[in-house]
């Protein structure tokens, strides 16, 4: 599912098992804490769904027999509803791990804007910096960045993983090909993005080469760090 920071207005994928109305959540990209509200669509939807069950229920009991027998079936459905909602709360899901390891990762100076390049025409630009505000230091941190058009529908995503950027200039003469080949120097990213202690910062920069019309809003998330391994911190 996805929610929408009421303040930068940055888009992120949320969990449906942590999709509960009032459940607080923080946005990565410019710290406002707000609560989630369920979509008017959902809940009417499950209004609607709620007298055609209780007919089908009404309909089924004819007699004290029947009665026993919906009063079964309703236990055992009811039972394993329990079991199953308690096997998810053992087993949290992918997004849940991802939240716990990057939730003292910040993001800041998170900015986008057009470019004119000699070579492959307009280049939609989002960039930024990643703290590391872990005790630990980490390493090898990634982004994925989404554009959105005026339907909140996204019309292209792509990761990377920080630690490069380009200067105005570069982005204005070099070729699509060089400009990927630099952010994605391994030697660069080693350096900057390897052994970041508390308080370090990250560059990150990602670029969409001839994007389409429309593009309304931006988004960008941090979806991958690792630990530096014991031995090297």
């Amino acid at each position: 599912m996805q929610v929408k920071c009421p303040q930068c207005s940055s888009r992120f994928n949320l969990p449906e098992a942590l999709a509960k109305p009032g459940a607080k959540m923080r946005c990565s990209v410019c710290k406002t804490v707000f609560s989630f509200a369920q979509e008017p669509e959902k809940a009417a939807s499950v209004k609607k769904e709620q007298p055609a069950a209780m007919r089908a229920r009404s309909s089924g009991g004819r007699g004290k027999l029947w009665l026993a027998v919906a009063l079964v079936l309703a236990c055992l459905g009811g039972g394993a509803y329990w079991y199953f909602d308690a096997r998810q709360l053992k087993a949290p899901p992918i997004e849940q791990d991802l939240a716990k390891k990057i939730e003292l990762l910040t993001m800041r100076n998170v900015r986008q804007y057009y470019v004119d390049n000699e070579k492959v025409g307009k280049v939609f630009v989002i960039e930024g910096r990643v703290v590391n505000e872990f005790p630990q230091p980490k390493e090898l941190i990634a982004v994925e960045a989404a554009i959105y058009g005026k339907d909140k529908k996204p019309l292209a995503t792509k990761t990377q993983l920080a630690g490069t950027q380009l200067s105005l200039f570069q982005l204005q003469v070099l070729s699509e090909k060089e400009m990927e080949s630099f952010l994605n120097n391994k030697v660069e990213i080693l350096s900057n993005n390897t052994n970041v202690q508390h308080g370090g910062e990250v560059p990150f920069m990602v670029l969409f080469y001839a994007p389409p019309q429309g593009v309304a809003e931006f988004g960008v998330k941090i979806v991958s760090v690792q630990d530096m391994p014991a031995s090297e911190k």
